[in-house]
């Protein structure tokens, strides 16, 4: 059997940060610098006890700077000892002056779901778009795809900019991109060669 890789191909394994209390309450935190809660970090544990076990070889984890992805992808490294290096381009999706506000207000009061589906330009003032995220995103992902060719790498973000991310390749656009939102702290497997192949999507076991 060929082990990932050999092809030249990099495997990146996405993991969702751990639960915030604004995913509790369904409030959007993208730029919001929250830190998980009591839940958030035991998940964490677990999904890194799960690579521990499941998932060898992992060569390096990249991480999104905010303090939730930081501490999930902290405990990630420390348990399978690898090192971690900070990307600005796996930020979580900034929505400006709505920020922390919950989801069926954004929806009902400011249609803002609804603006995204017809312009996937269209950003809240202070924000950013859906392109703008997609763009900052592959971008990033490109440039490790040719750092680490023929390796597998972990990349620690956040569920609206790894589900971006997704749709863009699989889906006709990126917005919606609601079918590749993953659980707080789940796994998805992206074998990057001459196409991407998504091999597990949403794995939750350890959790």
């Amino acid at each position: 059997m060929q082990k990932d890789g050999a092809d030249g191909s990099t495997t990146f394994y996405f993991v969702r940060h751990g639960e915030i209390d604004a995913n509790v309450e369904n409030k959007w935190h993208g730029s919001t610098d929250s830190l998980l809660n009591n839940k958030g970090i035991v998940q964490a544990k677990a999904m890194a006890d799960y690579f521990h076990e499941y998932i060898t070889d992992i060569s390096m984890v990249y991480c999104s700077p905010l303090k939730r992805t930081l501490k999930t992808a902290q405990t990630l490294a420390e348990r399978i000892d690898v090192p971690l290096e900070h990307e600005q381009g796996f930020r979580e999706f900034s929505i400006g002056r709505l920020e922390g506000l919950p989801h069926e207000v954004l929806a009902t009061k400011y249609g803002m779901f609804e603006s995204m589906a017809k312009d996937h330009h269209f950003s809240v003032e202070g924000g950013e778009s859906v392109i703008n995220v997609r763009d900052r995103f592959l971008a990033a992902l490109s440039r490790l795809k040719q750092k680490h060719q023929g390796e597998q790498v972990a990349i620690v973000s956040h569920g609206a900019a790894v589900a971006i991310l997704l749709a863009h390749f699989f889906e006709p656009a990126p917005y919606p991109f609601h079918h590749y939102h993953m659980a707080n702290t789940g796994i998805s497997k992206l074998v990057w060669g001459d196409e991407p192949l998504l091999e597990v999507f949403n794995l939750a076991e350890h959790i």
